[in-house]
C-alpha cells in the first residue's frame, strides 16, 4: 500500500476531526477562524461523550451512531442559541474575509509540510510504531472493533477477562476507530493517518486561533501561523516518536484553542474572535475534550493559563477600585488565590494522582543546559533550532513592550521552568509540581511550542512592520510599495531557508526513530517483516474466536491488531487475572498439571504462539512467562505452522476448548 491509497482514509479522518465540531460551532454562533479552529475540540468532545454514553447504555459503537449523535448536538445547540439570541449576542461577527482567507490559505503549506514529515518519517503507511505504549493503543483499537464498546470508562482493561474495567483517556482511540470504520483500512494504516491528520491539521488550526486572539485581525499573522506551527521539534513531532504518546498528542493539539478560550474570559484577547459568553459556554467543552484526550493536556492548560488569568483578575480588581468598589475587588482576588492554592494543595496530596506523581526519571543534564535547550528548541538532546528559536526569543522582547501581550512572557517562563525541573532537578519537592506530567521531560518539552509559535509569529510580523516603516521613510525605496504582508512572507521564506525547510529533515528523523527502525540498536523491533508475514499466513489457521497464548514481549500480542486474533496477553505490562498468571508460568506443563487445562478452558485458550525476542531484550519482564516456551515434541501440543523460530501450536492436551463467550 502506498500513501496515495490512503487519501480516502485521510479524508475520513479530517471529516471526523472537523465536521461535527464545525457544525456545532456554527450552531451556537461562532464564525470564521474561531469556528474552524475550535472544530477539533468540539468534535473530540462530541465523539468522546457519545462513546461514554453508548457504553453505559450498551449501544454498539458505529459510524451511524456518531453521525446521529453529532446531528442531535447541532440541533439542540442551535435551538438553545436561537432562544438566547435576543438576550445575548450569540452570533459573533465574522472576521473580515481577508483575515479568514489568510489563515485558511496559510494552512496549506502547514498541511503540506506536516504530510511530508509523516510520509517520510513513517516510511510506509502500514509501518508500526515500534514502541512500548503502541502495543496498548493498537490492541485498544482492536478491542473497540471486537466489542463495539469505545467508552473511555472501560478502556483501561481492553477486554482482559477477570480484570475490573477502568478509565483510560480514549478520545484518540475513538477518533482513530471512526477513521478505521469509515474507510475500511487496517489498524496500522488508520492509526498512522489519523495521527498525521491531528498534527498536520488539528495542531496548526489551534495555533491559528491562539495567534488570532493575540495578534487580532492581522492578515500577516494569520498567513504565517500555520507553517510556523510545524517548525518546532518537541511538538508535535517529538510525541509521535516518544512513548508513543498518541493520546497526549491529541490533547496537546487541542491546547492552543483551549488557551484562546481562556484569553477571552481573561479579557486579554485582541479584537476577540469569540465573546465571553461563548468562552464560558466553551469551558466545559474544552475540559471534556482535554480530559478525554489526556488529562495531561488539562494540567498543561492550567499551567499556561495561570499568568493570563491572574492578569485578568488583577485588572478587574483595579477596575473595581476605580469604580469605588475596592472591597469587592479585594475579595475577588483573595477568593481566586484561595481557590488556586487550595486546588494545588489538593492535587499535590490526593491519592488520586499519587501513581502519576510517583514516576521518577533521573535528571540527565545541568540546569544551564536544560535552560539553553528550552530556549533553542533542542530539548532532550535534539538538534538546536537556531533560526526559529532566535525569532521566538526576539519575540519575547518585542511582546513585553505591548501591554496586552506580556502574559506570553510569563506563560513561556512557566513552561521553561517546568521542563528545567524535570530535566535537571526532579526532587520529591519538584515532583509535586511536575508529577501531573509523570515528571517526564518529553511531555513538558512538548508544551514549549504552544507559546513559542505565537512568539515567533508576532516577532516576524513586527520585524516586517519595522522594515516597512524604514522603507517608506526612504523616498526611493518607498516607491516599492512593500506591505507588511509581503515583507512578512519574505521574512518567513528567509527563515525557512535558514532553517533548511523549517527543520523538516530533523522532524523526519525524529518521527522515523521508531517507525522505520533507524534507532533499534538498543530497543529492537516489536514485529519485523518476517513476523508480519508469518502472522498473515497463520490467520486462517486460527479460528476467529480462539484465544492465543504467547509471550507478549516477543511482539506476538499484536496479532489482535494485525490479523484480528485475540491474544491472551494484549499488552506488555497489564494487570493479569489469576488464571492468566498461572498459565504464564505453567502452560507448558499441561500434561502434568490439571489446573492448566482448567484455566485454559475458562479463558478459551486453544493455541500457543512462539515468537522471537527482538524488543527490549534486556528487560527482565521477558522472563515472566516461563510457561510459554517452545514445547517441541511434548504431548498435548500439535505444531500447526512454523517459519524459523516462529511457531504456532494447537493445544490438544486439554480436549475440546470452547471459545470464550465474548470477545
Amino acid at each position: 500500500m502506498n500513501w496515495l491509497d490512503t487519501i480516502p482514509v485521510a479524508l475520513a479522518a479530517v471529516g471526523w476531526l472537523i465536521l461535527p465540531g464545525l457544525l456545532g460551532g456554527y450552531a451556537i454562533g461562532i464564525r470564521g477562524i474561531a469556528a474552524w479552529a475550535l472544530a477539533p475540540t468540539l468534535s473530540v468532545a462530541v465523539i468522546s461523550v457519545t462513546a461514554t454514553v453508548a457504553g453505559k447504555l450498551g449501544i454498539h459503537w458505529s459510524v451511524p451512531l456518531v453521525l446521529i449523535a453529532s446531528l442531535l448536538v447541532v440541533v439542540v445547540a442551535g435551538l438553545v442559541a436561537l432562544l438566547l439570541r435576543r438576550r445575548f449576542a450569540v452570533v459573533r461577527p465574522a472576521d473580515p474575509r481577508p483575515v479568514t482567507a489568510a489563515g485558511l490559505i496559510g494552512m496549506l503549506p502547514a498541511i503540506a509540510l506536516g504530510a511530508l514529515t509523516i510520509v517520510l518519517g513513517m516510511g510506509s503507511p502500514e509501518n508500526l510504531s515500534q514502541t512500548f505504549d503502541a502495543v496498548f493503543h493498537y490492541n485498544a483499537l482492536a478491542y473497540i472493533l471486537d466489542s463495539g464498546n469505545a467508552s473511555p470508562l472501560t478502556l483501561a482493561s481492553i477486554g482482559t477477562p477477570g480484570i475490573p474495567v477502568g478509565f483510560y483517556p480514549g478520545a484518540w482511540h475513538d477518533f482513530a476507530s471512526l477513521t478505521l470504520l469509515s474507510s475500511g483500512s487496517s489498524i496500522p494504516v488508520a492509526t498512522n493517518v489519523a495521527t498525521g491528520v491531528i498534527v498536520a491539521v488539528g495542531w496548526p488550526l489551534g495555533c491559528l486561533l491562539l495567534v488570532r486572539q493575540v495578534a487580532g485581525r492581522s492578515v500577516p499573522a494569520m498567513a504565517i501561523t500555520g507553517v510556523l506551527s510545524t517548525a518546532f521539534t518537541a511538538f508535535p513531532w517529538g510525541l509521535i516518536s516518544f512513548g508513543v504518546l498518541w493520546p497526549n498528542t491529541l490533547g496537546l493539539a487541542l491546547l492552543p484553542a483551549g488557551l484562546a478560550v481562556v484569553l477571552s474570559i481573561a479579557g486579554l484577547a485582541k479584537d476577540d474572535a469569540l465573546s465571553r459568553a461563548h468562552a464560558w459556554v466553551l469551558v466545559p467543552v474544552v475540559v471534556l475534550a482535554g480530559g478525554f484526550a489526556h488529562p495531561n493536556s488539562l494540567f498543561s492548560l492550567v499551567a499556561l493559563a495561570v499568568v493570563p488569568v491572574f492578569i485578568g483578575i488583577g485588572r478587574w480588581a483595579l477596575r473595581m477600585r476605580r469604580e469605588g468598589r475596592t472591597s469587592r475587588g479585594v475579595i475577588g482576588v483573595v477568593v481566586a488565590l484561595v481557590v488556586f492554592f487550595g486546588a494545588f494543595l489538593w492535587a499535590a496530596t490526593t491519592p488520586i494522582f499519587a501513581p502519576v506523581r510517583s514516576f521518577y526519571w533521573k535528571p540527565f543534564e545541568t540546569t544551564a543546559k536544560a535552560l539553553g535547550e528550552a530556549l533553542l528548541g533542542a530539548t532532550n538532546d535534539r538538534p538546536s533550532l537556531w533560526a526559529v528559536s532566535a525569532v521566538a526569543i526576539v519575540g519575547l522582547f518585542l511582546v513585553w513592550r505591548v501591554r496586552e501581550q506580556r502574559w506570553l512572557v510569563g506563560s513561556f517562563a512557566v513552561s521553561v521552568l517546568l521542563f528545567v525541573l524535570t530535566a535537571a532537578v526532579n526532587t520529591p519537592i519538584t515532583m509535586r509540581i511536575t508529577g501531573y506530567w509523570y515528571n517526564d521531560s518529553y511531555r513538558l518539552a512538548a508544551m514549549l511550542p504552544v507559546i513559542a509559535v505565537p512568539l515567533a509569529v508576532l516577532s516576524l510580523v513586527r520585524l516586517a512592520d519595522l522594515a516597512r516603516e524604514r522603507l517608506t521613510a526612504t523616498e526611493r525605496l518607498g516607491r516599492l510599495g512593500a506591505s507588511t504582508l509581503a515583507l512578512t512572507l519574505v521574512l518567513t521564506v528567509v527563515l525557512a531557508i535558514l532553517g533548511k525547510g523549517l527543520y523538516v529533515g530533523d522532524h523526519v528523523r525524529t518521527v522515523a526513530l521508531n517507525y522505520t527502525g533507524q534507532d533499534t540498536s538498543n530497543t529492537g523491533n516489536l514485529v519485523d517483516s518476517d513476523e508480519r508475514a508469518f502472522y498473515n499466513k497463520i490467520k486462517n489457521e486460527i479460528p476467529e474466536n480462539a484465544v492465543v497464548a504467547s509471550n507478549p514481549w516477543d511482539g506476538s500480542s499484536l496479532i489482535w491488531a494485525l490479523i484480528n486474533r485475540k491474544p491472551l496477553y494484549p499488552h506488555l505490562q497489564l494487570t493479569l487475572s489469576p488464571e492468566q498468571k498461572y498459565l504464564a508460568k505453567h502452560l507448558i506443563q499441561l500434561g502434568q498439571d490439571p489446573a492448566v487445562c482448567t484455566d485454559a478452558r475458562s479463558l478459551g485458550v486453544s493455541y500457543m504462539l512462539i515468537g522471537d525476542f527482538n524488543f527490549w531484550p534486556w528487560d527482565a519482564q521477558i522472563k515472566d512467562y516461563p510457561g510459554i516456551v517452545d514445547p517441541g515434541s511434548r504431548p498435548g501440543f500439535e505444531l500447526v505452522d512454523s517459519s524459523g523460530e516462529l511457531k504456532l501450536y494447537k493445544i490438544t492436551g486439554c480436549g475440546v476448548i470452547p471459545a470464550p463467550a465474548t470477545r
